[in-house]
């Protein structure tokens, strides 16, 4: 009886270290910003198609619908696409992580995009204009909303970076950012 308690107890230790060190990384993921959440999933090391499926998978992110997974991506036609809802506790703002891999002319590219709801616009695109990474291309303006276009090069790879903002930003904006390169294949 005594041994029984003894590995109850030891049980409830393992499982309180275990919920405390994940309260831990989930208060660490809610205090880094949008944007850092962007450039660590997609645009620090550009689009990763399968390395992003295999995080949704380790992490359990709920499937985001096909037809809000294709309003999101950025390429016309993907030849393949998965999207998931990364907060689903249901307090957290919407945040949604979108990958698609499809062919620009005879080339295969990957996209990684991100959208996120009650962002601070202004705070995302001066995070991403401080990296210096990218230089500006192009900027369409719609109703209500802009799409700024940016290149960055980096090792000899072209990336192509799409930043959509509210024209007016709010502080609890919608915002959705993507990077599209050529697939690189890891040996």
């Amino acid at each position: 009886m005594r041994a029984l308690l003894h590995r109850t107890r030891m049980a409830l230790v393992g499982a309180t270290a275990a919920l405390l060190a994940l309260a831990g990384m989930a208060q660490c993921e809610e205090t880094s910003s949008p944007f850092q959440r962007f450039a660590e999933r997609c645009l620090e090391h550009g689009p990763r198609y399968d390395q992003t499926v295999a995080l949704a998978k380790e992490s359990g992110w709920p499937d985001l619908a096909d037809d809000m997974t294709m309003g999101i991506q950025p390429l016309g036609e993907p030849a393949t696409f998965q999207g998931w809802l990364v907060n689903s506790d249901g307090t957290s703002p919407f945040e949604a992580v979108v990958v698609a891999r499809g062919a620009v002319g005879p080339k295969t590219v990957e996209s990684c995009t991100m959208a996120f709801a009650g962002t601070d616009a202004a705070a995302f695109e001066r995070s991403f204009v401080s990296t210096g990474a990218a230089r500006a291309s192009e900027e369409q303006k719609g109703q209500g909303r802009v799409r700024k276009f940016f290149a960055i090069e980096r090792e000899g790879v072209k990336e192509a970076l799409t930043i959509d903002l509210p024209i007016y930003p709010n502080g609890t904006d919608e915002v959705v950012a993507s990077v599209v390169a050529e697939q690189q294949i890891e040996n």
